[in-house]
Parts: C-alpha cells; sequence; structure tokens
C-alpha cells in the first residue's frame, strides 16, 4: 500500500509501479508462473508451498469433521494451529520424497492432546478419570467416577454441563471422512446432581476404520445455563475445553 512521505513523495506500490525511498520509480514485476514451476532455485520453495498446501487440506478435513463439537469450543487461531500440527506430521514421513510427503496414520500420535480451545484446557476444567478405547467400529469412552461438584471446574453462571464426546474416520488420501454415532450419550447434567459412577459412552462406525486411516475421539465440556426450565449455552465458549484424547 502507497504512502505519502512528503507533498509528492509516494513510497510503496500504485498500480504497476513501484516507488522507492530514494525516489526511485520502476515497474512491479509480473508474477512467473512458469518461472515458479520450473526455476532450479525455487525447488525447496515449490517443495514447502505444496507440503503446506496438503497440510491445509488435512487441517480443514479433520475441522469438518468435527464440526459440530468444534462450534461451540474453538479459538480464533485454532485452523492455522492446526494446520501447523498437520505440516510437522508430514515432516514425519520417511518414505517419500521432501515435497511429496504425506500424512501417514502410524505418525498420527503428535495430535494426541491438541487443544481446539487454547483458552480452556481439560487439565484446568475436567478432574474426573476417563479412557478412551477402540476396538473394531466402536470408540469407547469409560468414566469410572464423576463427582460434578468436586470433578468440574464450571465458569461463573454455569448451572449444567454436557460431556462431549465424538469420533472420526478420516482418509487421508481421498480427503473424506465418516462420523461414529453416538446412540446414547450422557446428555446434560446439573452441576449439583449425583456423581456418576461407571458410565460408557460409544461412537460407532458403519464399518471398522481401514488400517491407513486416521480415527480420532475427542472429549470436552460443554457449560450451560438453566433459566425457567430451558438450557442456554454460555455465550462465550472460551470456557469449553475439547481436546482429541485418542489416535489410531
Amino acid at each position: 500500500m502507497a504512502s505519502q512521505t512528503g507533498i509528492l513523495g509516494l513510497q510503496g506500490t500504485v498500480g504497476g509501479l513501484v516507488f522507492a525511498k530514494d525516489g526511485s520509480v520502476r515497474q512491479k514485476p509480473a508474477s512467473n508462473k512458469a518461472a515458479f514451476a520450473s526455476s532450479a532455485s525455487l525447488a525447496r520453495t515449490r517443495e514447502n508451498a505444496a507440503e503446506f498446501g496438503l497440510s491445509a487440506k488435512y487441517s480443514k478435513l479433520l475441522r469438518d469433521s468435527l464440526r459440530v463439537s468444534i462450534a461451540s469450543a474453538s479459538d480464533s487461531r485454532l485452523a492455522s494451529r492446526l494446520t501447523k500440527a498437520m505440516r510437522a506430521i508430514i515432516g514425519l514421513d520417511d518414505t517419500n520424497d521432501r515435497g511429496q510427503r504425506v500424512f501417514d496414520s502410524s505418525n498420527s500420535a503428535p495430535l494426541l492432546g491438541f487443544n481446539f480451545n487454547i483458552g480452556a484446557g481439560i487439565g484446568q476444567t475436567m478432574y474426573f478419570p476417563y479412557e478412551v478405547t477402540g476396538n473394531g467400529a466402536d470408540v469407547t469412552m469409560s468414566i469410572p467416577a464423576l463427582n460434578p461438584a468436586s470433578d468440574i471446574a464450571a465458569p461463573q453462571g454455569a448451572t449444567h454441563f454436557e460431556v462431549v464426546f465424538a469420533a472420526s474416520d478420516l482418509d487421508m488420501e481421498a480427503l473424506t471422512f465418516t462420523n461414529g454415532v453416538v446412540a446414547a450419550p450422557l446428555g446434560i447434567l446439573p452441576l449439583n446432581g449425583a456423581p456418576l459412577v461407571n458410565q460408557t459412552v460409544v461412537a460407532t462406525f458403519p464399518a471398522a476404520p481401514a488400517d491407513a486411516n486416521l480415527v480420532v475421539g475427542v472429549v470436552g465440556i460443554n457449560f450451560y445455563q438453566q433459566i425457567n426450565g430451558k438450557f442456554y449455552p454460555l455465550n462465550n465458549n472460551s470456557t469449553n475445553p475439547l481436546a482429541i484424547e485418542y489416535v489410531a
């Protein structure tokens, strides 16, 4: 963007002209896609661009697959943070050449613990034990014991909570996904309610995921305020944590 540096002086780009600080003017160089695609000096740039672009596609696929859960628990930098995580996983591919590396499900462990809402950590909100396991077409969350009064750090104004659990099966080559169906969620529960014991929540896929696919299970919690028998989500979702607690 051009800026005036004096009565007549300009600095920056106006139209196709570049005004330099020293007063010189030159024509803005034209974009040369052919040179970018073939120049040997730009090989590293092309490789980085290819892998970054693929990372962005992986990031979007995962976000799309968990859209419902993420809607109430995310931050403004989620897309860029998840793309960075995917780029790091692509870098673990030791089979393909640089610029052609892809996501390998055997390298998916770094996604474990990824926090979708940087302002709300599970470790600072959910103090009850749980475990997420996979078996065939099922991904299961097991909760041995949960006492809402002591095991949940609820924000001011909240009267109820909802344990969030979801699972997705992602084909990282075809860029498609399948969501697991949770038939019996725990539902919205009062924060002053009775303790829960030996609860299980199961997400079931239509078929067992392929070995090459990425399977993720996310755990989180949403908070509500009950008014006149209706449950209202707290306006600011910065208090709702959500993280990847299972990968395969």
